[in-house]
């Protein structure tokens, strides 16, 4: 009648046919739970522009570089269901810059891999990551603004971005000499 292979493809083609509806299920389910997401505080704490070279590089030449401190304090539990395999968390610098009218660059990131690690309480945080800006220099610009991002990434289905949380404007100072910290003390 049918040979074995024959009744393996089917077999096989049925699978996948009921694997796929049960995704599809999976993926619209996770629509019905709301993301309520709860950003308390977020602001720059100090803001600190320093001279230096890029790590990578021996022969590049010196540029400036902000270091920020920030204080954070959110809860992404909502985020978490039965889909939830992870969130990506990070917080962003947004400043004016003389070439491009707005420049943003992430200053700090996390993994949460579960809903026990979904509440961020940060005191005065160094950003993990440094900024330095394509014309090298960041003395005296005006309005850097922080912002609060997630990514909620899916066992099955799409994935979903969310922000919350611009803070008021801060200066970036003048750049900070060795000399002017050996005078102060």
């Amino acid at each position: 009648m049918h040979s074995t292979l024959v009744r393996i493809q089917n077999v096989f083609g049925f699978f996948t046919t009921v694997a796929f509806f049960v995704a599809g299920l999976v993926a619209l389910s996770s629509l019905l739970y709301p993301a309520n997401v709860s950003v308390d505080v977020i602001k720059a704490n100090g803001v600190k522009i320093v001279k230096g070279r890029a790590h990578q590089y021996y022969t590049s030449k010196v540029q400036e570089y902000a270091v920020l401190n920030f204080d954070l304090e959110a809860d992404l539990s909502s985020l978490f269901n039965w889909n939830t395999k992870q969130v990506f968390a990070y917080v962003s610098a947004t400043y004016p810059g003389s070439k491009y009218a707005n420049n943003e660059a992430v200053i700090w990131d996390a993994i949460l891999p579960s809903r026990s690690a979904s509440k961020l309480i940060l005191k005065n945080e160094r950003a993990k990551y440094s900024i330095n800006d394509i014309t090298g220099k960041f003395a005296g610009r005006d309005n850097v603004t922080l912002s609060f991002h997630w990514n909620v990434q899916p066992h099955v289905g799409r994935l979903t971005w969310g922000v919350v949380g611009l803070t008021e404007g801060v200066k970036f100072p003048e750049v900070e000499r060795a000399g002017k910290k050996a005078a102060a003390k």
